[in-house]
C-alpha cells in the first residue's frame, strides 16, 4: 500500500505527520481570525482529507474521522498533534473566554509551515479551503458537514466512511483559487 492511501477495509489510512503538523501551522497562520477555534479547525482538516481522497484515493493526513453531534471530529487532532506543535514551537494556543461558547480556544502560528512537504494539488486545496472558510462561522461550518454524505452515511460516535466523499461539492482541481 502506498504511504497515505486508504485500503479498502475497515483499517485506517496511514497517519502523515509531518503533513498533519504543517497542515495545521498552515490553517493557523492563513485561516487564524476570531473565528478559527478546535471546532473549526476539525472541519478544515475534515475537508483537506476528504475532498483529497474524493479527487485522488489518498487522504493529506491519513486521519480518521469520528461522527459526532457537531459533525466530523479529527480524532488525534486536539490530545495529540496540537500538543505536539506546541511542544515544536509550531503554534501557541490560548483560551478566551467566550459569551455564547464559554472557554474558545485561539491559536497563533509562531512558524511558517513547510510547503514543500505538500504537492501542488495539497497546496492548492490548502488555499482554496482558507479562502473559502476563512469567514465561515462555525456554525455554518457544522451544518454544512451535517448535509454531506460522509456524515450522514456514518453512525455515531462511528468512523467516517472516505468512499462517502463524492458526496462533497467544494474544490476543483482544476479552477485555481487567487486569494
Amino acid at each position: 500500500m502506498a504511504h497515505n492511501e486508504m485500503e479498502m477495509t475497515q483499517r485506517s489510512p496511514v497517519l502523515d505527520r509531518e503533513k498533519y503538523l504543517n497542515a495545521l501551522v498552515y490553517f493557523v497562520a492563513n485561516c487564524g481570525n476570531e473565528r478559527l477555534g478546535i471546532m473549526k479547525l476539525n472541519k478544515l482538516f475534515y475537508y483537506l482529507d476528504f475532498i483529497s481522497y474524493r479527487d485522488r484515493n489518498k487522504s493529506v493526513t491519513g486521519e480518521t474521522y469520528i461522527h459526532l453531534p457537531k459533525g466530523p471530529f479529527a480524532a488525534i487532532l486536539q490530545d495529540d498533534i496540537l500538543g505536539s506543535a506546541r511542544k515544536a514551537k509550531l503554534i501557541e494556543q490560548k483560551k478566551d473566554a467566550s459569551d455564547k461558547y464559554g472557554e474558545r480556544n485561539r491559536f497563533q502560528a509562531l512558524k511558517a509551515p513547510d510547503m514543500s512537504v505538500f504537492d501542488d494539488y495539497e497546496q492548492k486545496l490548502l488555499n482554496y479551503l482558507c479562502f473559502t472558510f476563512k469567514d465561515w462561522s462555525t456554525d455554518q461550518m457544522v451544518a454544512q458537514t451535517h448535509s454531506e454524505a460522509p456524515w450522514v452515511f456514518s453512525k455515531p460516535s462511528q468512523q467516517l466512511n472516505y468512499k462517502d466523499a463524492d458526496d462533497i461539492e467544494f474544490f476543483s482541481p482544476r479552477r485555481e483559487v487567487v486569494a
